[in-house]
């Protein structure tokens, strides 16, 4: 609930600063002009927050010092023959209040009036002080700095016709550097937007390394090893499943735990349990019924000719047998005769080459 609020709060900050830079009225325009309406000069000031606003095409006429300067007691009225403009007076500020100032410029006889700084070019909103003479004031009035105000007197005097013109507003500027207040909330905005959403993200990054840390470091399943399926060649005993001796060709599946079944045998017992182990030694196994995950191989009687290659103990007691028999075969035949003997040999050298054809039975 804390980060809605710290969010509203900001939102509400930046309304407020955008809200303040629009109630805030924009500089307005002094403007000289001389050698005959042929050239122009710019002053910045700010209207008064009493009488009557300036209309958009400004007010126009000839510029008088007030006498009194500071304009606190009635001045004298516009010097007469300047044809159809009007007057307005040039006022120095302090010793009594804006509204008794623009008051006595109004019952003088002048259209509008300029109140100027002293020893400042810091421009100031100009503001009532009494409510009855803020009633009875019904011209325009603005404020300048002091360097604005000596320079339209010296515009004055080196030029008798010149005259003065106050606009309401600047003249329209595309960028935010010509009203600073909108910059700066504009800036000010776009950096509490960024702001948010910054601890936004360090809020869910947070949460995110807080749960990690309480749940602990995730514990990984060791992967089951696959069965093997290969075809009997011999070297095998009998299915524990079905307790059937291997025969040639059987297809067994050979488990990680190195016990062998005829595949079968083990494929439904896969299925009907409810976790796949071996059911010698119950280590997990990973296999399928139909094989497609498993090694398949198959495997031939090992080729004697190979380096490194040892025949099996069996192989090697039946062609002992059969080397003796066929030696003790060749004795009797050297003799010529047709015995008994002979015919115990032959079927020994048989049933030698029968055994050399399987393995032994299990003792």
């Amino acid at each position: 609930m804390g980060w809605p609020r710290a969010a509203l709060a900001l939102g509400a900050a930046e309304a407020s600063l955008i809200l303040l830079a629009l109630l805030v009225p924009s500089e307005a325009l002094v403007r000289a002009v001389l050698d005959g309406n042929a050239s122009t000069v710019d002053f910045a000031d700010l209207p008064a927050l009493f009488g009557l606003p300036l209309a958009p095409e400004g007010v126009r006429g000839y510029l008088m010092e007030a006498k009194p300067a500071n304009a606190c007691h009635p001045i004298e009225g516009p010097r007469p023959g300047n044809g159809s403009l009007g007057a307005i007076v040039l006022i120095r500020r302090y010793d009594c209040t804006f509204d008794l100032k623009v008051l006595h410029a109004q019952r003088a006889g002048f259209e509008a009036a300029i109140v100027h700084n002293v020893r400042s070019d810091e421009l100031v909103r100009m503001a009532h002080v009494y409510e009855d003479l803020r009633r009875q004031i019904a011209i325009p009035s603005v404020f300048v700095g002091e360097a604005a105000s000596q320079d339209l007197r010296v515009i004055v005097r080196c030029d008798k016709a010149a005259h003065v013109l106050l606009l309401p507003d600047y003249p329209p500027c595309p960028d935010l550097d010509c009203h600073p207040v909108l910059a700066v909330s504009w800036v000010l905005g776009r950096a509490l937007a960024l702001l948010t959403s910054v601890l936004f993200v360090l809020r869910q990054l947070w949460n995110w390394l807080w749960a990690w840390w309480t749940r602990g470091p995730a514990v990984k399943p060791q992967p089951c090893q696959k069965a093997q399926v290969r075809t009997f060649t011999r070297r095998n005993d009998l299915c524990a499943i079905c307790l059937d001796e291997y025969e040639e060709g059987d297809q067994l599946k050979i488990l990680p735990c190195s016990h062998t079944y005829h595949c079968k045998c083990i494929d439904p017992w896969f299925s009907q349990a409810a976790r796949r182990s071996c059911p010698v030694c119950k280590q997990s196994v990973a296999g399928t019924e139909d094989g497609s995950d498993s090694t398949v191989e198959s495997f031939g009687d090992e080729d004697p000719s190979l380096p490194g290659h040892r025949p099996p103990i069996w192989a090697i007691q039946a062609r002992l047998r059969l080397r003796r028999l066929e030696l003790l075969a060749r004795a009797g035949g050297s003799q010529g005769c047709c015995s008994s003997t002979s015919v115990g040999v032959a079927e020994a050298v048989a049933s030698s080459e029968r055994s050399s054809e399987r393995p032994p039975e299990p003792r």
